[in-house]
């Protein structure tokens, strides 16, 4: 399996990519189970803009850990702001299941 060692706080830990992986499936996992079938373009632009910035944060805070730099702190915040900005499309939409 591949890993990264990523500088913390603390200390130097080692963090294995799949563990980030099932980190960013998790996120999709609660998204799509609030989400049924949807259209895209039933999202308002901005709203959609708003996800987009969001899941540029995650790419940007991946690639930053896969090369050993960044925090897992920022990776769990970016995830965190992905969700929520996915959410907050949901309930502008009025689609949520819960």
């Amino acid at each position: 399996m591949a890993s990264v060692e990523i500088q913390t706080e603390r200390e130097i830990g080692e963090i294995l990519l799949s563990d980030l992986s099932r980190d960013l499936l998790k996120v999709a996992d609660r998204i799509q189970a609030e989400m049924p079938q949807v259209p895209l373009d039933a999202i308002r632009p901005d709203a959609l803009a708003r996800v987009e910035a969001a899941e540029q944060a995650v790419d940007t805070l991946a690639r930053d850990l896969s090369q050993g730099q960044g925090e897992l702190t920022e990776w769990h915040g970016a995830l965190t702001d992905y969700e929520s900005a996915w959410f907050q499309v949901i309930e502008s939409l009025g689609v949520r299941n819960n």
